[in-house]
């Protein structure tokens, strides 16, 4: 059986960082005349900004993924195709590196940030509440995966299970499919929107700048459009290639400083966003597995 991951796998991003949160204990509620059933609280264990560093890389590497991945029906993992396997992994591996070089950071400031915490804290401070090696609290790590539908000669599925279990796996390769094709059209989508509307006026009738992220996300989606576009979708092919070349290499201020580049990009994009409402209203043909 040809399955979709002849042309790619999964992969499947793992981070934690500590919380630094710890529930307040029912007696300190009640001391302030509170019921403790009417009444949850936390307590903060360190100045969260001493976190947000860390929590900044793992929101990075989940964007990254997102941008050069394509979504898939089983919650957290996503897929990718097999010629950006390898420039995935080295990416994820320098998220990783930054990711440790904050903790290493974090580690350093922990026992003044702990001290800083009993001031803070006073009555509710305890020393219990902090790991002795906050180290274990962290962690960074991804997988790679591929699925199969179960062997049918194996003895621990019984027949009618190994055929329940084959039509679940042929369901989620017509839903990931259905889940690619939708995802790299509302995204190119989107990229089309939010550049037509710098050719309108604002609230106070001003002309809208062109900003270098308008055109520079355009062409970061061209950099990987033919990867991820792994189930062929030449209609959307064709007015990504034509969104292409109307950019070409322009930058945002190219187009800001040329009357008619900015023209022409306007006209050709507003035919490719009839395009996209032409292609988005059209039913998706049921999708077949060898």
């Amino acid at each position: 059986m040809h399955t979709l991951f002849e042309k790619g796998c999964l992969v499947q991003l793992s981070a934690s960082v500590w919380g630094a949160t710890r529930k307040i204990q029912s007696s300190h509620t009640a001391k302030m005349g509170a019921a403790p059933e009417w009444l949850t609280a936390n307590k903060k264990l360190v100045d969260p900004d001493a976190l947000k560093p860390i929590r900044k890389i793992v929101n990075a590497a989940r964007s990254y993924l997102d941008r050069v991945s394509l979504p898939f029906p089983i919650p957290t993992m996503v897929f990718v195709p097999k010629e950006m396997i390898t420039t995935i992994d080295e990416e994820l591996n320098r998220f990783k590196s930054s990711f440790s070089e904050k903790v290493e950071d974090f580690q350093a400031e922990y026992h003044q940030l702990r001290e800083m915490a009993r001031i803070h804290l006073g009555a509710l401070f305890n020393d219990t509440d902090y790991p002795a090696d906050i180290n274990t609290r962290f962690s960074f790590a991804w997988r790679f995966v591929t699925l199969d539908v179960p062997n049918g000669n194996t003895r621990l599925l019984a027949p009618e299970v190994y055929e329940r279990e084959k039509e679940k796996f042929i369901q989620t390769m017509e839903e990931a499919r259905e889940m690619g094709i939708q995802a790299l059209r509302e995204e190119f989508a989107n990229l089309v929107t939010r550049i037509t509307d710098r050719f309108e006026k604002d609230p106070a009738g001003k002309q809208k700048i062109f900003k270098n992220g308008t055109v520079n996300n355009f062409y970061e989606y061209f950099e990987t459009f033919k990867q991820r576009n792994i189930f062929n979708d030449t209609a959307l092919s064709e007015l990504v290639e034509h969104a292409q070349s109307l950019l070409s290499g322009h930058s945002a201020e190219s187009i800001r400083s040329n009357e008619t580049l900015k023209e022409d990009i306007r006209s050709g994009m507003e035919t490719i966003e009839q395009g996209l409402e032409e292609l988005m209203e059209l039913p998706r043909r049921r999708i077949l597995m060898n």
